[in-house]
């Protein structure tokens, strides 16, 4: 890879203002199962080409092969991404999408267990990249744009391939699907609702500007109270009761004075998924428009054609009734200066497990440590995660825990 996409790649890493995408990202699928449940056939046509514009294919398997699946209602997997780049009149319309897909997520979806899974993949997970092995020691979430920015050809479905494959020799499990979405969608789908109302679990600050406590445009939420404030110069404050897009981004984004870490995190933005499903179930005219529709599928990028959108919304959402998540963190290390995750055989294994079986597929191995194979050379100089770790390669790590403990 050039020095020009390496320096790229140091810049999109040490980017403090792209390591806030949330692990929400399943909101804007099931956004769209609900539209397409509730449009139904009628709107078809409308539906349709919206979502084309949103459309592209990875080519690593065939269309009618994987649109089979659904129709027969059996289980899928996903890949869901999220950047904050590449919404300016469509997603993936023009060569501004080239960043960290700085959220990683697996979702299974099985319709006859009624069960919806997602696994958050460490994004700073050591690997290989598919293709671009000569480039390793990298990050998984720079897979997407390696292939992105080596090529000026490429689609944003190739670039999405790329993660895929890495992912996939790494543990083992196949992907029929993905969801590449832009953080700042969530704000237009908040917007297109009128705004929502949620009580806030803990007291905070969040600055848009510095993701800390202080700054310009900056949010004071109140712990049991759906009451904050908001100053644009960060003094000058004015108190609301409904989030509008840009507070809720603020509420959902925030995690360094969480007292939980990542799982508060996720709990607030559980929260205003509820509020936001709430809000469509009690009052659904405020979907039944092309204008929410846009908004919603301008921010998604995606191989979901619309009569598979539509086939899902018919016969997957019954599974929407039962939602678990599960994060898997490995051991942060230090190597020549960047920050990765180092995950043992074990800790992945757990995550094959845990796909294979809402899957319904039968067990097997976990895939390699670094997906790709490396030299012997460079295997020595950054070693395994199973011998700089034992600790974390027991029978203890086999087994995957819910977000709620579980």
């Amino acid at each position: 890879m050039s020095n020009e996409v390496n320096h790229r790649m140091d810049k999109y890493s040490t980017s403090r203002n792209k390591k806030h995408i949330a692990r929400y990202l399943l909101l804007f699928v099931l956004f769209i199962l609900i539209v397409s449940a509730i449009l139904g056939a009628v709107y078809l046509h409308t539906v349709q080409k919206s979502v084309n514009r949103s459309y592209s294919a990875t080519g690593l398997h065939s269309e009618g092969s994987v649109s089979n699946l659904i129709q027969k209602k059996k289980p899928i997997s996903f890949l869901v991404l999220g950047t904050d780049v590449g919404t300016e009149g469509g997603f993936g319309t023009d060569r501004n999408r080239v960043g960290l897909t700085d959220s990683m997520m697996v979702v299974t979806i099985n319709p006859k267990r009624k069960t919806t899974t997602l696994i958050s993949v460490p994004r700073d997970i050591m690997t290989s990249i598919s293709g671009f092995e000569t480039s390793f020691p990298q990050k998984l979430n720079a897979a997407y744009a390696f292939k992105e920015s080596s090529d000026n050809k490429a689609s944003l479905g190739d670039g999405v391939s790329t993660a895929i494959v890495t992912l996939q020799k790494m543990f083992n499990f196949p992907i029929n699907y993905y969801a590449m979405v832009n953080m700042s969608g969530l704000g237009d789908v908040v917007d297109q609702l009128g705004g929502v109302s949620v009580k806030s679990p803990l007291t905070f600050a969040f600055s848009q500007e510095t993701a800390h406590a202080t700054g310009k445009d900056l949010y004071q939420f109140q712990q049991d109270s759906t009451n904050f404030k908001y100053a644009s110069d960060g003094q000058n404050f004015q108190s609301f009761s409904k989030m509008n897009g840009k507070a809720a981004l603020a509420f959902s984004r925030m995690r360094y004075q969480d007292p939980l870490g990542d799982y508060g995190r996720t709990q607030r933005q559980r929260i205003l998924l509820n509020a936001i499903i709430k809000k469509i179930k009690g009052n659904p005219s405020k979907i039944l428009n092309l204008k929410f529709i846009n908004a919603t599928t301008k921010n998604i990028a995606s191989d979901l054609t619309a009569q598979d959108m539509l086939a899902l919304g018919s016969n997957y959402m019954s599974a929407s009734k039962n939602i678990v998540s599960y994060t898997v963190q490995g051991e942060g290390e230090m190597y020549d200066g960047v920050s990765f995750q180092r995950v043992t055989t074990a800790q992945r294994q757990a995550i094959t497990n845990k796909v294979r079986a809402n899957l319904g597929l039968s067990p097997a191995d976990t895939g390699s440590e670094f997906g790709s194979n490396i030299s012997s050379e460079q295997l020595l100089q950054v070693d395994t995660a199973d011998n700089l770790y034992p600790e974390d390669n027991t029978d203890s790590n086999l087994t995957l825990k819910s977000e709620d403990g579980n």
